[in-house]
């Protein structure tokens, strides 16, 4: 659950803005790391606060999918092992 409305439009808001326009039509199947380092790379250096909760929401998103079958395999947008060596440590 959310912890108010406004946190639920925050989430919300911040996934359609960075995500859709760089992977937002697909199926969530297809979402690879290539479309998640899209959607992260304008905005890790510039707001890091933002990026790592963007990361961290995409992240559980796709994890959520997984969980109901409509992906395999590993999440794109998992820090350790993954993009912690794509990206470099985003610091706020």
């Amino acid at each position: 659950g959310w912890r108010s409305t406004k946190h639920a439009a925050q989430w919300q808001r911040s996934v359609e803005l960075h995500t859709y326009p760089a992977f937002g039509s697909w199926p969530v199947a297809e979402v690879d790391t290539p479309a998640v380092l899209a959607a992260l790379r304008p905005v890790w250096t510039r707001t890091p606060e933002t990026a790592r909760r963007l990361r961290e929401r995409i992240e559980a998103v796709l994890d959520f999918a997984r969980a109901r079958g409509w992906r395999a395999g590993e999440n794109p947008a998992r820090w350790r092992g993954h993009l912690a060596e794509l990206l470099p440590s985003a610091r706020s």
